[in-house]
């Protein structure tokens, strides 16, 4: 069995007993610094990662950031990459939103994540001094209590 980065086999196991009928495991590392990275890993079962979303959010500015969102193929068109920019989107509602360069994949994505949403999602646009400068650092990784709500 793999486990997910910044994870023991201890706490995946225990993960896994917990959730038995959860699919797939969302795995926050929240950023250490303010307007630093956010990266939130979506793994199934088998301890292997489908999907992932970086991003960044400047409270000062009223900024965001897409660094990064990636899925399988195995996992694309479910919806998945949808709920991660909507977790995002939490960081920061309301605020000024821009992308990383895009593929041709990724503008049909965030033109129907901006008709759903109304954030811009502008690709390649400057984003404030804040996000910028903001270094690398992450917490260890958590289950994220957005997607996995306590347990009933």
């Amino acid at each position: 069995m793999r486990t997910p980065d910044g994870l023991d086999e201890f706490r995946w196991r225990w993960m896994l007993l917990r959730r038995p009928r959860t699919e797939w495991f969302f795995l926050l590392h929240a950023a250490t610094r303010p307007a630093g990275f956010q990266d939130i890993r979506v793994y199934g079962r088998d301890g292997i990662s489908d999907a992932r979303l970086v991003w960044k959010v400047c409270h000062q500015c009223e900024r965001g950031v897409i660094s990064k969102i990636s899925l399988s193929p195995e996992v694309q068109r479910q919806g998945l990459g949808t709920r991660l920019v909507d977790r995002a989107l939490l960081d920061g509602p309301g605020y000024r939103w821009t992308t990383s360069s895009q593929s041709p994949d990724g503008r049909a994505f965030f033109r129907a994540m901006t008709a759903r949403t109304g954030a811009e999602f502008a690709s390649g646009a400057r984003t404030c001094e804040h996000i910028l400068e903001s270094r690398p650092g992450r917490h260890k990784p958590i289950l994220d209590r957005r997607f996995h709500g306590a347990r009933r």
